[in-house]
């Protein structure tokens, strides 16, 4: 899709923490696009769980932020919650009355929301981006039901579905989707802005740091390393282990650190606001570790999450399990470990690149070299010009 420096551009998306400098999707998408369109509007709504309860619209005219405008914190259940974001967006768009030459939605809801402003000729191309996707959104059945319904009309309403693996193309199949009706899939997966990450030499890093950055849930697996760091502190005294965020799992995560009596090797560094900060912290480290649990609702199976291509883009060997398709990829490019998840399978892993100079220097040269393939600015270039 060809876009001006006259374009107007309407991206809607979700977050769990605010963070004007974050390094999501949604965020990469609109850095992409500051320079080479008139404006962008920029619509966030936060998940029920986020601290930040307000919505809000941010527009951006020649690159520059010009305004933005935020609603009065909502309250409620989950449910009442998405109901209110369609109606925020409603407000936002016709307070903004503009024609987009390009809409992008993360998400089915933010897609079928807009769905109107598309009838009445307000949006003239639009992009429904699914970043995650699992086939048990929601336990609740008749939730789940209504997730799927929403998610299939997003699916044959929308331009263009950008995808971040094609088990999801799968998995919609196997959910109803028809995709003779459905839109196009033109696959955008998750990478790293390598223009604005600094890796360093090897004689710069702290070759004993392993690091995580994430949102702290259990299904992240975080748990894992620090059940196997014992162990590996005996084989090698030097170790830290570096933990990048917050989230709901948090407070366990410290309760076992301290259970563990392995505070002097964990450090905790919270929410990193400044996506950049988190770059810098990761290119110093040595390894990136994502011991996904490989449990049936695990959305990561169906998606291409962005931590491992953060590590590789940074120069960091991913110590991984075989739960996302990349997981194969990194393994088969001696980029990193695959690891069972189990607290020997990921020490073994780790002591034997902490340890081995001579595999660690090989496995980050091949990192650094797969991370060439995820250039984040380069992957939607790529998506932009083949949604037609």
């Amino acid at each position: 899709m060809k876009l001006s420096k006259n374009s107007n551009v309407l991206i809607i998306s979700h977050f769990s923490k605010r963070a004007m400098e974050g390094g999501g999707p949604p965020q990469e998408i609109r850095d992409y696009l500051l320079p080479k369109v008139k404006r962008i509007y920029y619509i966030e709504h936060p998940f029920p769980y986020s601290k930040d309860h307000r919505s809000s619209m941010t527009t951006y005219e020649d690159g520059i932020l010009r305004k933005q405008i935020f609603t009065p914190e909502i309250f409620g259940p989950e449910a009442l919650f998405y109901i209110f974001d369609t109606l925020i967006t409603f407000y936002f768009l016709i307070k903004a009355w503009v024609r987009f030459d390009l809409c992008i939605a993360l998400d089915n809801l933010n897609t079928v929301s807009v769905l109107p402003f598309k009838k009445l000729g307000l949006i003239k191309k639009l992009v429904f981006y699914t970043i995650d996707y699992t086939p048990l959104r929601f336990k609740n059945k008749i939730l789940n039901n209504i997730y799927h319904l929403i998610d299939r009309v997003a699916c044959y309403n929308a331009d263009a579905i950008w995808i971040l693996s094609n088990r999801m193309i799968t998995a919609r199949k196997q959910n109803g989707v028809d995709t003779k009706r459905s839109a196009k899939n033109i696959t955008l997966p998750m990478g790293a802005n390598l223009s604005r990450i600094n890796v360093l030499p090897i004689e710069k890093t702290n070759r004993y740091d392993i690091v995580f950055a994430g949102i702290l849930l259990e299904k992240q697996g975080v748990q894992l390393i620090l059940d196997s760091l014992p162990m590996i502190i005996l084989k090698i005294p030097k170790v830290r282990f570096i933990i990048i965020g917050q989230g709901e799992y948090e407070q366990t995560l410290k309760d076992l650190t301290i259970s563990l009596k392995i505070n002097n090797h964990v450090i905790f560094e919270g929410f990193v606001k400044n996506h950049k900060d988190v770059e810098n912290i990761l290119a110093r480290s040595a390894i990136g570790v994502a011991p996904y649990i490989p449990s049936p609702d695990n959305y990561t199976f169906y998606t291409d999450p962005g931590k491992p291509k953060l590590y590789l883009g940074c120069g960091l060997p991913v110590v991984i399990t075989d739960v996302p398709a990349i997981a194969r990829v990194i393994k088969s490019q001696k980029a990193g470990i695959i690891a069972d998840y189990a607290a020997e399978s990921f020490t073994k892993a780790l002591v034997e690149l902490l340890s081995n100079d001579a595999l660690y220097k090989t496995y980050r040269e091949n990192a650094i070299k797969l991370s060439k393939t995820y250039n984040t600015n380069t992957l939607i270039a790529e998506a932009l010009d083949k949604t037609n």
